[in-house]
């Protein structure tokens, strides 16, 4: 059964997934028509009033539990900001978090070995920053090293508990990020030809993390984090938009529509 969810008046460009504290699952969905709608996705239907506030597109979502247990909801915009939301209340939690220069292209939710949890930014304005959700401060400086806008974030946690960041970026790298140093880890890894649209961690069972990204050059590179080496190359013959994990399968999002993949090293 395929149910619609109406509502957005403009281009659909994020989603994310909520569990909140006492069980309940949401959806989020950001959209051009600078909103941010919470959804019920067993019914389809909307769950209260649209979040509101951003002036530009809500470009990216994150869901991120914070130590007490509560749920919150990120969204980046093209007005350079991020905000923070309660999806049980439908309210927005604190002030913007501003720092960025340009547009909010990708955000990412990350928990340290010692249980903190970061939200992680990346923008136009070629720079990675460090929130505290729980308190809307910066976490150091911007991460620099990208000459072109951050398009991509994910979070590797390491077989020895270590959390990593991976960013993907117009300038056809993926670096590697020390969150709680912030530091770069090594040199970035390279071999797209084209923006760095979409990454996905992946922790294998016997411990190894890998890490995909996908770009505009129409490939998608399977590497062994670790090891800094690209495990395996897809062509596809259209650009990658999304990328995601489910279960052994890799879910890849173009104008092709929805291809699953199982790797072989998965």
């Amino acid at each position: 059964m395929q149910v619609a969810l109406t509502g957005h008046t403009h281009w659909v460009t994020s989603l994310a997934a909520l569990t909140l504290a006492d069980g309940r699952r949401l959806l989020a969905s950001g959209s051009d028509d600078q909103t941010v709608r919470l959804w019920d996705p067993a019914t389809g239907s909307a769950v209260g009033a649209p979040l509101e506030g951003h002036t530009g597109a809500v470009e990216s979502l994150a869901a991120l539990t914070l130590a007490d247990g509560r749920c919150l909801l990120a969204s980046g915009s093209w007005d350079a900001t991020v905000r923070l939301w309660d999806p049980t209340t439908g309210r927005a939690v604190g002030a913007p978090l501003t720092g960025h220069t340009g547009k909010v292209e990708s955000l990412a939710a990350l928990t340290l070995a010692d249980g903190r949890c970061l939200l992680a930014s990346g923008g136009a304005d070629q720079t990675i920053r460090l929130w505290d959700p729980a308190t809307g401060s910066a976490v150091g400086a911007p991460l620099t090293g990208h000459t072109g806008t951050v398009e991509a974030l994910a979070a590797l946690t390491l077989a020895d508990g270590r959390c990593l960041l991976a960013s993907g970026s117009e300038d056809q790298t993926v670096r590697l990020w020390d969150p709680a140093t912030g530091s770069a880890v090594g040199a970035p890894l390279t071999g797209h030809t084209a923006v760095v649209s979409s990454l996905a961690a992946l922790a294998l069972a016997d411990g190894r993390c890998l890490l995909t990204s996908g770009g505009a050059d129409q490939t998608i590179r399977l590497w062994d984090v670790q090891d800094r080496r690209t495990l395996h190359v897809w062509g596809l013959g259209f650009p990658v938009k999304a990328l995601a994990w489910a279960s052994s399968r890799l879910v890849v999002a173009g104008d092709a529509g929805l291809l699953a993949i199982k790797p072989e090293y998965a």
